[in-house]
């Protein structure tokens, strides 16, 4: 009874195992497939552009390096120490002089440090900005890339597919050819429209390499490198009103950022041109050492002889060179005035930036919704009821090519508009300074 039980226990549980088991290779392979490595995803490539691309690490080094300058403007001057040797002894009253050392600090005027460590750190925040605006540039880069290399596949499958179309095309004006139901001209014009899409298939594949170069050039790989098949792309609605975007854009936009920063800079400069009319002040001591009096020589009436020391204070006068210091102020006014200039022309530009772009993205996605919901499936219908037509001997063969090449030229303005909204996008974010709000319709 017990082996009995027992049996029937281990038949339970390796039954269970191998539904379980199932169940684990089941969601293993969906998992494979869904992450399949030749397809070629979007968000990858942006990433591995942000990580590898040469360019921005090098714009990020350039901002690291920028940031050390705050301290070394803010510190003091080294001190300086000095010895005195007596080559030649000098008689004191309680002594021979036999050497002595001094040491001095350089004290800037009030004020005159803060202000280089303000100009310092308002110019690492300048490249901080750069940055910024390399990333920016770098994602926009990379997604146009994809964008290209969507399109330059769409059209190479597009085109096999009407390959296909016209190679039935040119069995079908065959044999009604060989019934006598056609002409020889019908046979050979298919040919020629064959042969016209194999020669935009040769076209479409050197495209393509030059698109992958684009690509692999941005993450820091071999120009050859391979990559997968470019995901599928859902087109996006802009829910961001252009209203909302110029706020946006003069907020955060990396560029005018870049611009404001250089302002707060030369206003600092400024101000520190100004303080070069007051004095920096040097603070010294001085310690002499001195020998005993030998004693031949009557006693010092002040007592035994003694170690000598002395403070001083100097400081540079700045009023023998008013000209100087004239020309520093008027150098670092015309600098500020020059970046307030310069910020108001970009910010200009920012905005008919803002403008274009949103333009550009709102024509693509009519376009996209206007060839995707009415233009392709009316063609469509006009290719199956030319190709019946043609085989019912109602439609000429002329009506049904220039059917197909109708169709043709509809999904490759399609799949066009498809790539100039991504690319608009983009551009639009890179403007902007942010990746914006979407949704998918």
């Amino acid at each position: 009874m017990n082996l009995k039980y027992i049996k029937s226990r281990s038949f339970f549980f390796s039954k269970l195992l191998s539904v379980v088991l199932s169940i684990a290779v089941i969601f293993t392979g969906i998992a494979i497939a869904e992450d399949k490595p030749d397809t070629l995803k979007i968000r990858w490539v942006i990433d591995e552009a942000l990580r590898m691309n040469p360019e921005l690490q090098s714009a990020k080094l350039r901002w690291d390096a920028s940031t050390e300058r705050v301290v070394q403007e803010r510190a003091l001057d080294d001190p300086v120490m000095g010895l005195t040797y007596f080559g030649e002894q000098v008689q004191t009253r309680v002594g021979e002089k036999q050497a002595g050392v001094s040491a001095s600090q350089k004290i800037p005027f009030i004020g005159k440090l803060r202000l280089q460590g303000e100009v310092a750190r308002n110019e690492a925040k300048v490249f901080g900005e750069r940055y910024r605006t390399h990333e920016r540039e770098v994602i926009a880069k990379a997604k146009s890339a994809f964008y290209e290399l969507f399109w330059v596949h769409k059209l190479t499958n597009i085109n096999e597919e009407n390959r296909g179309l016209l190679k039935r095309f040119v069995k079908i004006a065959e044999v009604k050819y060989s019934t006598g139901r056609a002409t020889q001209q019908d046979v050979l014009k298919a040919q020629v429209e064959l042969s016209r899409i194999v020669n935009e298939l040769i076209t479409l594949e050197q495209l393509k390499g030059t698109s992958i170069a684009r690509i692999n050039t941005l993450l820091n790989r071999h120009p050859d490198a391979p990559l997968g098949t470019p995901e599928e792309i859902d087109i996006m609605e802009l829910t961001v009103s252009l209203k909302e975007l110029y706020g946006k854009a003069k907020e955060i936009s990396p560029e005018l950022n870049i611009l404001k920063y250089k302002i707060e800079r030369d206003k600092a400069a400024y101000k520190l041109a100004k303080k070069q009319y007051y004095p920096d002040f040097t603070f010294g001591f001085n310690y002499t050492f001195i020998d005993d009096l030998p004693s031949s020589v009557m006693s010092s009436p002040i007592g035994e002889s003694r170690d000598s020391y002395t403070g001083t204070l100097s400081m540079n006068i700045p009023i023998f060179q008013k000209r100087k210091r004239d020309a520093g102020v008027r150098e670092a006014n015309a600098r500020l005035k020059s970046s307030e200039k310069a910020y108001k022309n970009m910010e200009n530009m920012t905005l008919f930036g803002v403008k274009d772009y949103h333009f550009k993205v709102q024509t693509a996605e009519r376009l996209v919704n206007l060839y995707r919901d009415s233009i392709i499936p009316q063609a469509e219908q006009s290719l199956k009821a030319a190709e019946i037509g043609y085989q019912a001997g109602k439609v000429d063969f002329l009506n049904l090519i220039d059917s197909q090449r109708v169709l043709l030229d509809f999904n490759l303005a399609f799949y066009r508009a498809v790539a100039d909204f991504g690319i608009n996008i983009a551009e639009l974010e890179r403007v902007v300074g942010i990746e914006l709000s979407k949704k998918t319709q």
